[in-house]
């Protein structure tokens, strides 16, 4: 398959947001905000008043620049699966801005045999760095955009996504805890008539637990609420184990599962993960 070939993309293929959409989505961005605000001033009104630490380069420090690269396979609920070789690259614009772009290879089998494979949809994200207290809790506002850029149509959505998300960042020294919590809303911008909207909200509490020697053991828990297909949620969980190697890179395994939500877009029997991240 040729991973050159272009798609034509024009201002036809983009469809317009219907006006109860529109006012469903701004007012799902209003309460992420107004959320996000109450949370700064509670939860980080304290970290604020903490004496200043100095900065460590590398380990999980979330304004750093980082390279990662992962492949995971994934057995699908109908059993075919799909194994992702993916090159991820966060690089600080500024001190308060941060780009951060995905570019996943996919391979997939298909129910009828044989198999595709190919570039699958890139996905950026621009983030602000809103809140960086003394004590090195931060919070994020970032914007999402998922690429109709797949080679082949079994390899990427179809369309065209936006997806504010807010993200934390806050450690917990004495437990040897870091956390990651982060709220994502995802709609649809154009792109495929023929293809399924995405409109739904994630929910993930990323925890991270420092162990002795260098390793670590991660939870990703997430909770999934589709409301293209009346609000049907699906919780997964992946658990990560890995180690630190000289503080700025990072090795790991990373099994997963779905708790319950089977059957939906976001479901899946199992998946494992193999990956390295480096932070520069």
């Amino acid at each position: 398959m040729n991973l050159l070939n272009n798609k034509k993309v024009g201002f036809e293929s983009l469809t317009i947001l219907p006006i109860h959409r529109l006012i469903k989505t701004l007012s799902i961005l209003f309460v992420m905000a107004a959320g996000s605000v109450v949370c700064v001033q509670t939860s980080f009104a304290q970290d604020a008043e903490a004496p200043a630490k100095s900065s460590k380069g590398g380990g999980l420090d979330p304004t750093k620049k980082k390279l990662f690269f992962r492949s995971e396979y994934r057995k699908l609920e109908n059993d075919t699966s799909s194994l992702v070789a993916d090159g991820l690259y966060e690089l600080p614009l500024s001190k308060q801005w941060y780009l951060r772009t995905s570019v996943p290879f996919k391979r997939n089998t298909a129910l009828s045999g044989g198999s595709n494979y190919g570039l699958g949809d890139i996905t950026t994200r621009i983030s602000y760095l809103a809140i960086n207290t003394s004590a090195g809790s931060r919070l994020f506002f970032g914007m999402e955009n998922k690429w109709d850029t797949a080679t082949d149509t079994a390899l990427g959505g179809g369309k065209y996504t936006f997806s504010p998300v807010v993200t934390g960042f806050m450690r917990f020294p004495e437990a040897k805890i870091v956390t990651f919590p982060s709220i994502q809303y995802t709609d649809t911008l154009g792109g495929d008539s023929g293809r399924s909207d995405s409109n739904n909200t994630i929910i993930k509490g990323t925890t991270v637990r420092i162990l002795t020697d260098g390793f670590y053991l991660m939870a990703d828990p997430a909770f999934i609420w589709d409301h293209e297909r009346n609000d049907q949620s699906t919780g997964t969980l992946d658990l990560e184990y890995g180690r630190f190697v000289k503080g700025k890179t990072m090795y790991y395994v990373r099994p997963g599962t779905t708790l319950w939500g089977d059957s939906t877009p976001f479901s899946f029997k199992w998946n494992v993960e193999f990956g390295i991240r480096i932070f520069m």
